[in-house]
């Protein structure tokens, strides 16, 4: 019994599966279907759960899509610090954590690909995953960070770096020496506007159904985790090609 009955409705959802850019298929790609194609031929009892899980995919990036559309608003809110291209051709959505050791290492990519692209811009999206509130402070990094980015923002970048500078996790004793040497001590406490974005923030990162940080959105294609510098630099120019 021939299999191409089953076989062409999963091509289609391979081909759905594949990035927006991809109308026509590469040679590489083309060859990588076709061999898809053979080996569910000779394995047809896999068949049933490829086409359960590129079904799953498939509505996936569906409500990604629709949940990027209905976020792109507060990703340009004011609220959010950033850096590049004022009026880009590509945004980077950076969902990152000053206690995340890999957004640490990230932002040294980040800062050489806005330097390297005059079309690119940064947007950090601030998530307190891994702590939520220094206790003996009533607030926490990103709360911090975000005060000085809306109320003194000249100091932001020297603030900024010096958070990403720190190894390990961001304590009360940290947080008031960076505050002190930037002149931002009134700035470390906790503030309704801010603590409340930083909450937006996370229920962002939850309704796109990321998993850790540091997350980046390019385009409309979500890259988790952290990402050398050629890797990021060619999801910024697929980005740039998609338009």
């Amino acid at each position: 019994m021939s299999l191409s009955r089953y076989i062409a409705p999963l091509w289609a959802l391979l081909l759905l599966a594949l990035p927006v850019s991809a109308n026509a298929l590469s040679d590489t790609e083309q060859a990588q279907l076709d061999d898809i194609v053979s080996l569910l031929e000779e394995n047809p009892k896999l068949i049933a759960n490829l086409n359960q899980s590129l079904q799953k995919f498939v509505e996936q990036q569906k409500t990604l899509k629709e949940n990027l559309a209905a976020r792109r608003d507060w990703f340009e809110s004011d609220t959010h610090s950033w850096i590049g291209a004022e009026n880009p051709e590509v945004t980077v959505v950076n969902f990152m954590d000053y206690n995340c050791p890999y957004c640490k290492k990230l932002e040294e990519e980040l800062q050489k690909l806005v330097a390297a692209h005059d079309d690119v811009k940064v947007i950090n999206i601030a998530v307190p995953l891994k702590q939520q509130s220094i206790e003996s402070l009533g607030t926490n990094s990103a709360v911090y960070a975000m005060n000085v980015w809306l109320e003194k923002p000249e100091v932001f970048a020297q603030v900024h770096e010096l958070l990403m500078k720190k190894r390990g996790m961001h304590d009360a004793r940290s947080l008031e020496k960076i505050a002190k040497k930037t002149g931002t001590e009134a700035l470390l406490e906790g503030k309704e506007i801010t603590g409340k974005a930083v909450a937006e923030n996370y229920r962002a990162f939850v309704e796109l159904g990321l998993r850790g940080t540091p997350a980046m959105i390019i385009g409309e294609q979500v890259a988790p985790g952290y990402l050398p510098y050629p890797q990021l630099e060619a999801m910024v120019d697929a980005a740039r090609a998609d338009g």
